[in-house]
This record gives structure tokens, sequence and C-alpha cells, in this order.
């Protein structure tokens, strides 16, 4: 092996955990993928496109939690900004522009998706609790509870400190940015109903004054905030406090370009197309044909007996 690749790859930390998950996560969907792309009626609905996004958004997950991007924001400040860019502002969005829940809910095997399938049935309790607790208010306010809170200096040097409370950070980070781009994305399932275009593009955009008074606050600040970094050997000839204010810069500017750009994307329809992006395709999301493969023909012919037979009833009457 090159000396160059063999350097690369053993700077990588393959942690076990996050690997398996991932990879877990990538078969699911892939097979889910597969199994729609196979059926006439939800062809369309499995796009190669989809699963470029999804595919995509696992390696930038990859990337930003086992690269030497990883071990090197614990030694500086901007390093650990852009990580965190990475999870929140391209892993997400991605992840959810694969629209992972119809995939993986047929990547599963039938006894389970049969189960999980029950949950979402309309008059379902859990569907009526989740709806209630990730409406679009409260997953924009989770978002920016979490993004914000983790970056009061007691709790990120907390998270530096502890590899626990830093990874902890890190799915918080993840799970909050997921719920966030699920409502930007329209991805399924569709239990809030249609949030419309001017929703979303209000939630897009209330982000950036929240990052703006974080990064200039860090920006600007004259003392050092995150005391962690002078705890430890400086390596890269970047001081202290140019570290924290090339950190605060990119959480100013960089982040508020990203949302600025998700917010064109949505006003130009690459959020928005509900039938193309996210939106239902006839059959898939039924609630019965979500259960078992091959009910959404018999669902399908039912609805059309029905239909043919009101529309005698109706002819007989008049």
């Amino acid at each position: 092996m090159h000396p160059l690749i063999q350097a690369l790859l053993s700077a990588w930390e393959w942690r076990v955990d996050v690997t398996a998950v991932l990879l877990g996560a990538g078969a699911l969907y892939v097979t889910g993928w597969l199994r729609l792309r196979r059926r006439s009626n939800t062809r369309r609905l499995a796009q190669r496109r989809r699963l470029a996004a999804y595919v995509g958004g696992l390696a930038t997950l990859a990337i930003a939690l086992m690269s030497p991007i990883d071990r090197l924001g614990g030694q500086l400040f901007f390093i650990h900004m852009i990580q965190h860019k990475l999870e929140i502002m391209i892993a997400a969005p991605l992840l959810c522009l694969g629209n992972p829940f119809p995939f993986m809910l047929w990547g599963l095997p039938a006894p389970a998706r049969r189960w999980v399938a029950g949950l979402f049935r309309r008059r379902s309790r859990f569907r009526h609790a989740l709806s209630q607790a990730t409406a679009p208010g409260i997953a924009w306010f989770v978002f920016i509870a979490f993004y914000m809170g983790w970056h009061d200096p007691g709790f990120y040097n907390l998270a530096l400190y502890h590899k626990g409370v830093h990874d902890v950070q890190h799915l918080t980070f993840f799970v909050s940015a997921m719920l966030f781009w699920w409502h930007i994305t329209n991805a399924a399932p569709h239990i809030h109903g249609r949030t419309t275009v001017w929703v979303r593009l209000i939630m897009l955009i209330a982000v950036i004054p929240a990052q703006m008074i974080a990064g200039i606050i860090i920006a600007t600040s004259p003392e050092l905030l995150y005391t962690y970094y002078a705890s430890i050997p400086r390596f890269w000839g970047v001081s202290v406090l140019d570290d924290q204010t090339i950190g605060g810069m990119i959480m100013w500017t960089l982040s508020s370009e990203m949302i600025v750009w998700a917010a064109v994307f949505l006003l130009g329809g690459l959020f928005g197309r509900e039938q193309t992006a996210a939106g239902p395709v006839t059959g898939w999301d039924d609630d019965e044909a979500m259960i078992a493969p091959g009910l959404e023909h018999r669902v399908l012919q039912r609805r059309w007996r029905q239909l043919a037979e009101a529309r005698l009833q109706a002819r007989n009457a008049s």
C-alpha cells in the first residue's frame, strides 16, 4: 500500500459503534430501496438521486465522526466547528433528502414492518403523540436549544474533557438537526399534514439570527471562552484566541450561508415539489400498503370497485 494512503487510513478512528450504525442504516435503506424499485407503482419513489443523497449523508457522517477531522477537532476549535457543520448542515439534510422512512420501512422483515406500520396508522396513539411532540415550531426550538446550549462554555468544555459527554453532544446535535430538516425537506412520514413552503422558509430564516449572535459573541470575545484548548499543546501555529475567532466566524458566516442556500433551494423547488421530492406516491404510504408486499394492488383494486359501485348506484338512482 502506498505510504500516503496508509498514513491517511491509519489516521481514521474506526469506531465499532459508529461503523455498525452507519452500515446497518445503509443496508436497511438499500434493501428497502431495491424492493420498492422493483415495484411498478413505487418505482418513481425509489429514484437514484434519493439513494445518492442518503449514501452521501452517511459518508459525510463517517468523515465527520471517524476521519482525522474528529481528532483535529480536539486540538483546534475551528476544526471542531467544521465537524459540527458537516453533521448538521450537510449530513442531516442529505439524509432527509433521501426520504429514508419508506425505504427503511420496506427494508425490514415483514413482521417488523407490520409492527412499525401499526404505529403510524392514522388513529394510532403513537402517531398522534409523535405528531404533537415534533410539530414544526417544536422542531425548530429543539434544534436551536441544543445548538445554542452546547456552545455555552461550561457545557462545551465539559464535552471536550469527557468522551461520553462529547458523544452525547454529537448525538443531540444530529438528532435535533434531523428533526429540523425532516420538516424543511418535507420527508416522510407525513404525520403533520402538509407544511407549506412559506412555513418551512420561515423556519430556515429564523435559524440565522441565533447562529449570527452566537458566532459574533465567540468571534469578538476578548477572553478565551473554551479554556480546554489552552490546556493542550498548540502544534499548528495558531494562538488560542485566533483559533476561537476563526471558529466564531465559521459559525457566523458559513452556517448562515448554508441556510441561505437551503432557502434558495426551497424556493427553487428542490425541497418543495411534494410529488417528486418527498411527497406521497400512490400505494406505499397507505396504512395497509405499508404492512406487507403485494397489498398495494389489492388496495387500489378495492378502491376502483368502490368507485364503480358508487357510480352504478348513482346511475340507478337517477
